[in-house]
Formats: structure tokens, sequence, C-alpha cells
């Protein structure tokens, strides 16, 4: 279905073999198909690295339209690269990780926040702090992958089987401050 759909928005546009297109969360390479043009998507196992298998971007799809459903909530459109300001006491898979969507900072900010409860690193200290896509996060840790449309007041805890989302008022954030997000984070 995400393919189909892709292509049949494509067909109406001058499209051409060989380029690359971000439709809503995903990226698609077009290439040449038996009756013209076909895509393939980023495949969610490494960077830059493209698969004709829809499989995992299906599941990825419905699962963030799922979430959206199950909370009631209207997507808040960000890309896969853009960036989050993750911690680096954050590991992949780990129970004790929370994502957290406050206010974009700037432009090129879609405000997403990875981190760990209980973080012992300096909030106000850029270098407790990287930027990573949230295509090179999906990757990683395929649990966050269904939770990135999500607007601006959630957070999700990763603390149990099902993760737990809340929804929290903006002025209580867990994520550090304006300060430690400025530009000067390196970026991974």
């Amino acid at each position: 279905m995400l393919r189909e759909s892709a292509l049949q928005y494509l067909k109406t546009r001058d499209a051409k073999v060989g380029e690359t297109v971000q439709l809503g969360w995903f990226v698609f390479r077009i290439v040449e198909g038996r009756t013209g043009i076909d895509l393939e998507s980023l495949d969610f196992k490494a960077l830059a690295s493209f698969t004709s298998d829809f499989h995992i971007p299906e599941q990825i799809h419905w699962a963030q339209h799922e979430t959206l459903r199950r909370v009631g909530v209207e997507e808040q459109p960000c890309a896969l690269t853009d960036p989050a300001l993750v911690s680096r006491s954050y590991t992949p898979g780990g129970k004790n990780t929370f994502i957290e969507r406050g206010r974009p900072t700037s432009e090129t900010d879609c405000g997403w926040y990875v981190g760990v409860v209980d973080e012992t690193l300096d909030f106000t200290d850029a270098d407790s702090f990287v930027h990573q896509s949230l295509y090179e996060l999906t990757i990683r840790d395929e649990r966050l992958a269904r939770f990135w449309l999500l607007p601006v007041g959630y957070r999700i805890y990763f603390d149990s089987e099902e993760p737990r989302i809340e929804e929290v008022e903006q002025g209580e954030p867990q994520q550090p401050s304006p300060a430690a997000l400025s530009a000067e984070s390196p970026v991974t």
C-alpha cells in the first residue's frame, strides 16, 4: 500500500529514475520498473541502503498510524533526516530509555530528545549530548519508529514490555534546557 500510494503520486509528477524523494516520513529512490518507474525504500538496516522489499517500511507506516489513532492525535510531521538530541547515556534497547517531543528550537530541529531516566550527565553541558538522525536512531533501536510522528508534548518510556505514553505539559520538560540544544552539540 505504501509503495502503491507513493508511485501513484509520483506518476503525476516529473519523477525520473535515479532521483531520491521524501514523501511524508519515508525516503524512496526511483528506479526503472517493468512498466515505468518503481521504488526502493531505505531498508532500516544501514545508512543509505535501499531495498525493493517494503515489508519493514510498511510495518513502520502501519505502527505509526496505529499509534496516532490509539493516542487520538494528528501527526506532527518530521523526516528521517531530522536530528534528535540524544543523551550520551542512552543505549539502544535500554530499559531506562525515554523519548520526549518538545518544541523545536530551530528550523532544523524536530523537537525529539532521546534520554534515560535518572540521567547522570549534566543537562547544561553540550558535551553530554549528540545529534543523531531519526533514521540512524531507528536503525539502532526499532522500538522508537512508531512514535516519531507524535506531536509536541508526549513522552514515551520504554521501561516495560509495552512502552508507556504520557502527555506532558510544556514547562515540565524531562529533556535538557534549550541552552544544551545549541548547534555546538556534535552530530554523529
